[in-house]
């Protein structure tokens, strides 16, 4: 691009102590076949290496700004990118993963062609010795509004099977035209740190006049690390939940009208988001004892969405694991809940209902 051009895309990469992984998520992007971009490397106070890294390649491309500030999460971290960005599309890249060399170029391609609001690719998910590729429910091609409203709202956030949403949450495989892109990320609130994706993503789609979903083009590699629901425990978690809870009730109550089911669809997310929340309060890094986890569980269960939302949602199309957890949490059959979080903490299958799992 020119001395004076502005750049057709501006990738913004928030970073906090991700030093392992910072060189290849940068590689990956400055190896790019699309050339026109700006990157923007957000560090998030990060008290490892990550610091002199993003200045390392900063002196290497003149195309790469880098952020430092003190650290306020994934929220904050993606807005002081946003305020600085220059291009006409927004793309975001998480630090601990990696794209393929011809991702932005597909993206950028249709986004000229169609001129859209936000164009989509498919993912990978790397485990540490597999990877899987997950494609959207969705089908592939070009959706103006009328066709949105038929075929891709109503299966937003639960697509008719527990835990596949209609589209990924993830800001990370999508380009965000950055006019609309900026009208929905700075309302995120600061506070969320759970469902940072969901908050910003869906309001996108619910105000696009037009987006395109490519097809069987898996582009982001999204790393695997282990659930931070058994590596951590986080005391607010439940306060974070609930943060994420009024963000989304807000979105329903402006889009009830188009979105006639959207009701139905939260009701499913808030389960998954309940399930979250009773697994961390049962991290083996909890030392609370047993009857004060059991009593905030019993808070959490009695909280206004997620007791609607337990007793709501139609368990008949769900897995069975599913079904015996949600029937658990109805009946507020705490100590079971617990036998079965362990059993399904040693087995190798646990992600199928672990909704943590899946970024957003």
């Amino acid at each position: 691009m020119g001395d004076e051009a502005v750049p057709f895309l501006s990738i913004i990469v928030p970073i906090y102590n991700v030093e392992p992984y910072l060189r290849k998520c940068i590689e990956s992007i400055l190896k790019q076949q699309f050339v026109d971009f700006e990157l923007i490397l957000v560090n998030d106070g990060s008290t490892d290496n990550c610091p002199t890294i993003c200045e390392e390649y900063a002196e290497r491309d003149a195309r790469i700004i880098v952020i430092h500030q003190e650290n306020g999460g994934l929220v904050s971290a993606r807005k002081a990118g946003l305020t600085i960005a220059c291009g006409q599309y927004i793309g975001y890249v998480d630090s601990d993963d990696w794209i393929e060399a011809d991702m932005y170029s597909a993206l950028c391609d249709a986004a000229r062609k169609f001129d859209v609001d936000i164009v989509i690719c498919d993912i990978v998910e790397n485990y540490s010795e597999q990877e899987v590729k997950r494609t959207q429910f969705v089908a592939p091609g070009l959706y103006r509004k009328d066709r949105m409203k038929q075929e891709v709202y109503p299966v937003m956030l639960y697509s008719g099977q527990y835990f596949r949403f209609g589209l990924f949450p993830s800001v990370s495989n999508k380009l965000f035209k950055r006019k609309l892109l900026e009208k929905f990320q700075f309302e995120v609130d600061e506070r969320i740190r759970l469902g940072e994706d969901v908050a910003c993503t869906y309001p996108c789609l619910l105000e696009a006049n037009r987006i395109f979903i490519l097809q069987d083009k898996y582009l982001y590699h999204y790393r695997q690390t282990p659930s931070s629901m058994t590596a951590r425990y986080d005391d607010k978690f439940f306060e974070k939940i609930l943060v994420l809870c009024e963000q989304l009730n807000d979105c329903k109550r402006k889009t009830e009208d188009v979105v006639p089911n959207f009701t139905e669809q939260l009701q499913y997310y808030f389960t998954y988001l309940a399930i979250a929340a009773v697994q961390n309060e049962f991290s083996r890094h909890n030392h609370k004892r047993f009857h004060k986890k059991k009593s905030l569980i019993k808070k959490i269960l009695a909280h206004e969405d997620i007791h609607k939302a337990l007793h709501a949602v139609q368990l008949k199309e769900m897995p069975l694991k599913s079904k015996v957890y949600i029937r658990l949490l109805k009946k507020q059959q705490i100590q079971l809940l617990y036998v079965l979080v362990l059993v399904n903490r040693f087995s190798s299958d646990m992600r199928d209902f672990n909704p943590v799992v899946t970024k957003g």
